[in-house]
């Protein structure tokens, strides 16, 4: 597949980034999905302020985390830590920071944590997948090479293209043909990941089994989110590794499942309903 589209949509002399466009639409449909689902269970201005609080924390996360990520270079030109606007977020960054500030005017606004944080689940995936189709048009996250059928298969031909050319790190090449589709496989299991959460969500309204507890798709989405990045992540090259060889997001992702797992078991099995006592002999 070859993807000759520019990264930029223009607009005489203006070029506006697709990736900020569908960063935005994503932030748009991200905060209107949850407040459509917590309709009628927590206030629409509760439910505002939740959604306004977790994207200035997402903004804020996203863009620290991408810092960290790139110490090296941000120690050397400090003045460019807050310039936002010349790129350099990261997705997890956003994530964490939007689960925080979300969860903080939460707990201010006396809403109920494990209802809201459900309902706010299926709207961040698919923040995150809407803007992951930037991703696929930019073509800035780099990817191994792929060949048929082992996966999508893509070029990257427009001259204003982010897409990569030969990709050297030490003595290994990476690509010079066509890559992985990396984070549109990244896209697509969000988008899984948001039928599940919805139907989760649509059989516990109808009391129908399973029915999970208040705060378990929530932590089932943190599970499955950590789990896709570990693995799809070792399709992506050119970002900088950290402890046992791992990126940075493939790490987050570790400590994601890692997390998550406990959680979602302690309120599935806290929910039993205790055993029937045996009957002693008479």
């Amino acid at each position: 597949m070859d993807i000759n589209l520019d990264p930029n949509l223009r607009l005489g002399p203006i070029a506006i980034a697709w990736h900020g466009i569908f960063t935005a639409v994503g932030i748009f449909f991200g905060v209107a999905l949850p407040v459509r689902l917590l309709r009628g269970k927590v206030s629409e201005e509760d439910a505002y302020s939740i959604a306004t609080w977790g994207v200035v924390g997402g903004i804020v996360g996203a863009r620290l985390f991408h810092v960290l990520d790139t110490w090296s270079y941000y120690a050397e030109h400090p003045e460019q830590i807050l310039f936002i606007w010349s790129g350099g977020i990261a997705v997890w960054g956003g994530v964490v920071g939007g689960v925080v500030g979300g969860l903080i005017a939460g707990i201010r606004r006396k809403v109920p944590i494990g209802l809201t944080a459900d309902g706010a689940a299926p709207g961040i995936a698919l923040g995150l997948a809407i803007g992951r189709i930037g991703d696929v048009i930019n073509g800035e996250h780099h990817a191994v090479a792929c060949e048929p059928p082992s996966g999508i298969c893509v070029t990257y031909s427009h001259p204003e293209t982010l897409g990569q050319g030969p990709l050297f790190i030490g003595d290994r090449r990476f690509a010079e043909g066509p890559v992985h589709l990396a984070v549109g496989y990244d896209m697509i299991w969000l988008g899984a990941i948001i039928l599940l959460a919805l139907w989760l969500w649509s059989r516990r309204e109808r009391g129908r089994p399973p029915s999970l507890p208040a705060g378990a798709i929530f932590w089932l989405f943190v599970l499955l989110y950590g789990l896709d990045r570990f693995v799809i992540s070792f399709l992506r090259v050119g970002e900088p590794t950290s402890l046992l060889a791992l990126r940075q997001d493939q790490l987050i992702g570790l400590i994601a499942m890692v997390v998550a797992l406990p959680a979602l078991l302690f309120l599935v099995l806290r929910r039993r309903p205790p055993a029937p006592a045996e009957a002693t002999a008479a």
